[in-house]
């Protein structure tokens, strides 16, 4: 996607609205000062050391090693944007509609306005998995009524809505078929930087999100781990603490990350079972969760 002057000119005016530095405008670049650093280090950012891509609204912060989407940022820094369809309306409304919309016009029709059509999920089934309403709203979670399944959905590192996958007990199926969901990870949109806690399923993501905003999930839809979504991880957060399902699949998938040698700024950490006979977040108490995450290994138990 070519990036319009309009568009470039419209993030320089919402990045300034919401007190961003910014210090240097390009066709494709947009630098100045930090608008995390302070939370990051402690320290205002007096050396402009950030950038943001101005067509995919990626940006990095070359000194603290923040990093992060347009959507993490948007919601980092405005309050009342809680959830996904906030800040989807927030794009519409300043004018940068073309970070938020489909690329190129698909027979499928696979958009925000159809997925919106899907129904909340029931307080019931919320409850049954320890979630809470608020949060599965702001990661856009939704129940298919007609086959009774929850309704995920799928979306680039740049807020682009690919798809959606429906799953319930035995049965996962993804729209539109073929949708290439190892390109990205769940959570992806609203991530702000920091430590990624990687996980199997989108749910647990949101499960995580109900009991603590200490750390963020990012979810792979499945036990497999593509390259694409190492390099995505890799380009976004500053720790991991990887939290692959405690069974044989998981383990599998697990050591291939070992393998793979990962370097993260604030280091790789690997989620503690041991406390617990859950196989994965979304098992876990609130107090069996707070003990996994803060008390994660240097090594994986497996090695240990």
């Amino acid at each position: 996607m070519k990036t319009m002057e309009t568009g470039t000119t419209s993030i320089v005016t919402v990045l300034k609205d919401l007190g961003v530095d910014i210090r240097r405008v390009g066709d494709k670049e947009i630098s100045g000062c930090c608008p995390v650093h302070l939370k990051t280090t402690g320290r205002v950012d007096n050396s402009p050391s950030w950038s943001m891509n101005a067509e995919t609204g990626a940006w990095i912060c070359y000194s603290c090693g923040a990093r992060g989407s347009l959507y993490g940022l948007l919601s980092e820094l405005s309050g009342d944007l809680s959830s996904i369809w906030d800040i989807k309306l927030k794009l519409v409304e300043t004018g940068l509609s073309q970070l938020s919309q489909e690329r190129e016009v698909r027979e499928d029709k696979i958009d925000w306005i159809s997925y919106n059509k899907f129904s909340e999920v029931p307080a019931h089934l919320l409850s049954s998995r320890n979630i809470d309403s608020t949060t599965a709203r702001k990661f856009g979670i939704k129940w298919n009524t007609e086959k009774k399944a929850w309704v995920i959905p799928i979306v680039s590192p740049d807020g682009e809505l690919k798809g959606w996958q429906e799953k319930k007990t035995d049965w996962v199926r993804n729209y539109p078929i073929g949708v290439k969901k190892s390109e990205s990870l769940f959570g992806i949109e609203r991530f702000s930087g920091g430590t990624a806690v990687l996980l199997e399923s989108p749910l647990d993501v949101v499960r995580l999100a109900t009991v603590t905003t200490a750390v963020q999930g990012l979810a792979t839809f499945g036990a497999h781990v593509s390259k694409t979504q190492l390099r995505i991880l890799s380009s976004v957060a500053t720790g991991l603490i990887v939290a692959m399902d405690n069974d044989p699949a998981g383990i599998e998938s697990a050591s291939r990350i070992w393998e793979s040698s990962m370097r993260f700024r604030n280091g790789v950490l690997w989620l503690n079972y041991s406390h617990t006979n859950a196989k994965d977040i979304g098992d876990m108490t609130d107090e069996e969760i707070h003990v996994a995450i803060d008390n994660a290994t240097v090594l994986p138990s497996w090695l240990s």
